[in-house]
């Protein structure tokens, strides 16, 4: 019934020109192809706010060149077999105001970790996806079930965090070694003008140009948000609230994660053709005692928070603060870089030597190239991250910058370095991927708090002076992954692929075991969990 109601209310909404408005998916495979192809002409898209829109993006990217100009019908089953294999969606609609497709997940996967203590890894997943469009309004709802035996570092993840699988929801055992977990996201859209758009759904965000995102980035679980983008001239600001999650059993009602309330605002600024500014304010609010109960103020669509922040008393909230910008340059290369602040005191700033605790920031500087040394669909990428100690968390444990046991910057949490370079390589159906990332973190021994836990209140604290990043237990991480995949379908990103992964860490305490990992398999390439932590 409540499906009837809703396919109703949406042919009543307005059906003026058709265009595709659906949302491309926080995906590696989307990311790579549409970032590549931006990268080749000056536009006036607000490319740090994602997920894009395929309106804007899709005249850039040219994806259906791996496709024929014509598909003729030929008739048998093996004729429909192919198509629907190579060039076609599984099931699909489309005419002057709509459009439907029904896609298949997968997700079969085979290999063999070398520091395991397991015969093999292997992934079982099955599911769908849902897109439909009727005018103005867009949805779409992807559902997945996965058994899994994952590497080691990552059910080592796994068992820390109350069976939470990165990128994925709670997980159960499931025979030897091995989690079963599902996979849900879903969202409807309204764009009733090109100067607004709105989003309703169950997902993700993220704001920035790196591979990282020390702002928002898609590192962890899902959750439900409404999301307002109003575009004007050469700015456009996007509103976004959330619900979160905190697993705490100390903060749960009866078997009821506690909840807390984030109010994200972003003002993005085109400023030449070249040049892009942008202004990030984010607010996590929430009490494990329920003593303030829900603020309205928090609700105000307006940019700056801070105010209303310190009205409602230091315990009210927990603010973050930053800034993103980005140059391109004429040969395709668009230098990018964040600063991120989680609390501002002036005297700390200024006696900057002293190492104050207060002093709670990060920054990122990046360069990425696309078509690099002229090569028609090579693109690379250098990054630097570092966060200083305390950063995303706070007094209150509730009110930290995280989400189900996952951080929603970075997922190394606080108090780090990374440098990380990554190429990726495209030829007709071919892709190859390669990555090195190494970094520094500094670990917790039991009792301590070096600040690099952002589920940790900042109020029980390790040192007041002296703070700088990298300290306490000295981790040293390295991250290498090659993969080859050869696409079969790419309307819904069908391939087949094989890869080497490993991740080494050197730290006395608080690090996960090492992970050395072949694997190959058949996937759909829609979402994204990443194991570079």
């Amino acid at each position: 019934m409540k499906a009837h109601i809703l396919l109703y209310l949406l042919l009543l909404l307005p059906t003026l020109t058709y265009a595709q408005y659906q949302l491309l998916q926080l995906n590696p495979q989307e990311r790579y192809w549409h970032e590549n192809a931006l990268l080749r002409d000056t536009h006036q898209l607000h490319t740090a706010i994602r997920p894009w829109r395929r309106d804007e993006v899709d005249p850039y990217s040219r994806k259906g060149d791996l496709l024929p100009d014509t598909i003729v019908k030929k008739g048998g089953l093996w004729d429909w077999v192919e198509r629907k294999a190579l060039y076609e969606d599984f099931i699909h609609s489309r005419g002057k105001d709509h459009y439907f497709t029904l896609n298949p997940v997968v997700y079969f996967r085979g290999g063999q970790d070398s520091e395991g203590d397991f015969d093999y890894t292997y992934r079982n997943s099955r599911g769908a996806r849902l897109e439909l469009q009727l005018g103005k309004v867009s949805a779409y709802t992807t559902l997945v079930e996965t058994q899994a035996r994952l590497p080691m570092h990552v059910q080592a993840f796994v068992r820390q965090n109350r069976g939470v699988v990165p990128g994925y929801w709670l997980s159960k055992n499931f025979g030897e070694n091995a989690r079963d977990y599902a996979y849900a996201a879903g969202e409807v859209a309204y764009t009733p003008t090109p100067n607004f758009h709105f989003r309703l759904g169950h997902g993700k965000q993220f704001i920035g140009e790196g591979y990282r995102s020390l702002l928002m980035s898609d590192n962890g679980v899902n959750y439900p948000y409404f999301r307002i983008e109003t575009t004007f001239w050469k700015f456009r600001y996007v509103n976004t609230w959330a619900i979160m999650n905190d697993l705490r059993d100390s903060v749960m009602v009866g078997n009821i994660f506690a909840k807390k309330y984030m109010s994200m605002h972003y003002l993005s600024a085109n400023i030449g053709k070249r040049f892009n500014l942008g202004l990030f304010e984010g607010i996590m609010w929430g009490d494990e005692l329920n003593r303030y109960g829900f603020d309205p103020s928090f609700l105000n669509p307006v940019i700056l928070y801070r105010p209303v922040e310190y009205a409602q008393g230091f315990a009210g909230g927990n603010t973050l603060m930053g800034l993103q910008a980005s140059y391109h340059f004429k040969n395709g290369i668009l230098a990018y870089g964040q600063m991120a602040m989680d609390e501002f005191t002036s005297s700390a700033v200024f006696n900057w030597s002293e190492g104050s605790w207060l002093n709670m920031m990060a920054w990122q500087a990046g360069l990425k190239w696309g078509d690099a040394f002229g090569i028609r669909n090579l693109f690379l990428r250098a990054e630097y991250n570092i966060a200083r100690p305390h950063i995303y968390a706070h007094r209150e444990i509730l009110t930290n910058w995280g989400h189900y046991q996952q951080p929603l910057a970075h997922p190394w949490g606080a108090n780090f370095e990374e440098m990380l370079v990554r190429a990726h390589y495209r030829i007709g159906r071919w892709s190859f991927l390669a990555a090195y990332h190494q970094g520094l973190t500094g670990r917790d021994a039991p009792g301590e708090n070096w600040g690099g836990d952002i589920f940790k209140s900042f109020d029980i604290r390790s040192a007041d002076t002296g703070v700088f990043a990298v300290q306490g237990n000295l981790g040293d991480l390295t991250y290498l992954r090659a993969e080859a995949a050869f696409t079969i379908n790419p309307l819904y990103n069908l391939e087949v692929h094989a890869g080497y992964q490993s991740r080494t860490e050197t730290s006395e305490v608080g690090g996960f075991p090492d992970s050395r990992w072949a694997y190959f398999g058949l996937r759909t390439n829609l979402y994204t969990s990443y194991q570079d932590f």
